[in-house]
């Protein structure tokens, strides 16, 4: 596979801005008013795009998150700010996480004042880990950016950094949730 430096470079940059500026919605944010299933539908997809790449949340998996309890489940038809933030923890996190791993930061039933701030909290977090990421990613890509010689080469390098990056971290985060998860029954 054959890269062109330049093009390489201006979709990095607009990366790296779409990295350090994308933030999912806080709680507050959210709207105060009960929503219907396609209107949520549409509020989710809009919220996780990132880089204007759109996710697809269907109506299905939003059945399937209330049948395995990992959301609460509508009242008359009807969703509200609780079910935002449970679908928006539950897409963000399904990719990387198990279900038990997302289960054990955002229980079923959780509710109230807990959620709000656990949520808030998610959400400052992805903040973070964005911030992160992108600062990994431009301490590996700035110099190779610089380079004049071999950028093909050294572009997979930075492609397999990222892929094996993605993988230690979700062996980690796996590991830290067990620990948790084993200290909870101590």
């Amino acid at each position: 596979m054959r890269y062109h430096k330049e093009s390489f470079s201006s979709y990095y940059q607009e990366m790296s801005g779409s990295l350090r500026g994308f933030a999912l919605p806080r709680w507050e944010d959210f709207p105060d008013l009960e929503l219907y299933m396609d209107q949520m539908i549409v509020l989710i997809n809009r919220y996780l795009a990132f880089d204007n790449e759109e996710k697809t949340v269907t109506a299905s998996m939003i059945n399937n998150y209330v049948k395995a309890r990992m959301m609460p489940p509508p009242v008359r038809k009807k969703y509200g700010k609780p079910h935002l933030a449970y679908l928006v923890v539950i897409c963000t996190l399904k990719d990387a996480l198990g279900m038990s791993v997302i289960e054990q930061m955002f229980p079923p039933g959780m509710e109230g004042e807990l959620l709000r701030e656990r949520y808030n909290a998610f959400v400052e977090n992805q903040i973070k880990a964005y911030h992160f990421v992108a600062d990994n990613i431009d301490s590996v890509a700035i110099p190779l950016l610089q380079e004049q010689e071999r950028i093909s080469d050294r572009i997979h390098d930075l492609v397999m950094q990222v892929g094996v990056s993605a993988n230690i971290a979700k062996n980690l985060a796996e590991r830290f949730a067990a620990q948790q998860e084993d200290e909870s029954k101590e």
